[in-house]
């Protein structure tokens, strides 16, 4: 039987795209639990305005119907999080820091693997069929958008940086795959989150060799 997460309020600060303790937030994280216990087709609006504690005509102040939450869903949680992390100013600022850079990623992946919306939102995802449209955007935004964000910036510290990367693509591959591998290796039971302390020496470990790996000047690998 698959597990879920379950959020226990109050909860972890919201994302930054909603306002804190907003009700179009609170919305999303009713759907965001709903979808994963019992899938889109088996949530209904009616069921959503309970568990948020509203007026099911309430929610269209917010949202135009469960499609568009559904979306605005898929878009809080998993890859495409981190690939609008990768697009923001936050990441270009880094563009002569390759060191400091990957350290970012590796705190923002720490970030959203400890939520337990993250695990609530695996498992909505895995509970959808092959076709469905967050399956398709999850593994588009994770097999293709986000390591050709990862690429161009590699492109960038290889041209200014002097970082070894004779293909940009397949070294944003072998990081991102090695932060695949701690997830899976730390999270294998979503019912139970590790301690944060052990995933962070885990992140930060592999990021300071990866770093040693693929800048040639060891000093910058400090900065």
């Amino acid at each position: 039987m698959q597990q879920t997460a379950t959020l226990t309020r109050p909860r972890p600060g919201p994302p930054p795209a909603e306002g804190a303790g907003s009700t179009r937030q609170l919305l999303l994280d009713c759907a965001l639990e709903l979808f994963a216990a019992q899938g889109f087709a088996g949530t209904s609006m009616r069921t959503l305005a309970r568990a948020a504690g509203l007026r099911e005509s309430s929610i269209y102040n917010h949202f135009s119907g469960k499609d568009e939450l559904y979306q605005k869903v898929i878009g809080q949680w998993g890859p495409v999080e981190f690939v609008e992390r990768l697009k923001s100013a936050e990441y270009a600022a880094l563009s002569a820091e390759p060191a400091a850079f990957f350290r970012l990623c590796g705190q923002h992946l720490v970030e959203r693997w400890m939520d337990p919306r993250e695990h609530l939102f695996a498992a909505m995802i895995a509970r959808e069929g092959p076709d469905s449209p967050g399956k398709r955007n999850y593994y588009d935004a994770l097999f293709r958008v986000e390591i050709e964000l990862l690429a161009g910036h590699i492109e960038g510290f290889k041209r200014d940086c002097g970082l070894i990367a004779p293909d940009p693509s397949e070294t944003a591959r072998m990081f991102a795959g090695g932060l695949t591998h701690i997830r899976r290796a730390k999270f294998a039971d979503p019912a139970n989150l590790p301690p944060r302390a052990e995933v962070e020496q885990a992140v930060s470990r592999f990021t300071q060799n990866f770093v040693a790996t693929v800048l040639p000047n060891p000093g910058r690998a400090s900065r």
